[in-house]
């Protein structure tokens, strides 16, 4: 079990189990999110110096809210946008991004500060122009590569290809 939680731990949630992996992703809208939410949040930033955003891959139904639901804020880009950032209004955390229509939710890896260390960094084909990203070692990828692909398909099928939720998080 690790706990997920926001600076002040008003907003709590459990993840049984290992999460399905850790990496950081340069995507436009992670970058985006990442950067408003700097902006604004006290805690420390998202986007790391390169652009890129870190985060745990967790199934959803491994996830439970055992505390502070009620202060969970959805942000998105837009409206109709399929994928939403969740975060702390008690302390304007950041906890996780959630593609609403997938069944894994990306947690802000700061959020879960146990878990494992990213092992590639994905979507570098979105990089500003001049954008430099840290030499860390870490394999870099353009897009999301196969290994990637392979380990969502995996993981979906042993659910059986059904949705998940969190417990305890509204829709």
């Amino acid at each position: 079990m690790r706990t997920i939680s926001c600076q002040c731990g008003g907003v709590r949630l459990d993840a049984v189990g290992a999460p399905m992996m850790s990496v950081i992703c340069h995507c436009t809208s992670c970058r985006t999110a990442g950067r408003a939410f700097d902006a604004v949040s006290p805690v420390a930033p998202i986007v790391d110096v390169g652009g890129g955003t870190a985060v745990v891959l967790w199934r959803k139904d491994r996830l439970k809210c055992v505390s502070g639901s009620d202060k969970l804020e959805p942000h998105r880009h837009s409206p109709m946008a399929p994928s939403r950032r969740m975060v702390a209004s008690c302390c304007k955390t950041p906890i996780f991004g959630d593609y609403t229509k997938g069944f894994w939710v990306s947690v802000y890896r700061d959020r879960a500060p146990d878990a494992p260390k990213p092992n590639m960094r994905v979507m570098l084909s979105d990089l500003e122009p001049g954008a430099k990203v840290p030499d860390d070692g870490l394999p870099r990828f353009r897009n999301r590569p196969g290994s990637f692909l392979l380990k969502l398909l995996t993981t979906w099928a042993s659910m059986g290809f059904r949705s998940a939720k969190i417990y305890g998080v509204a829709d």
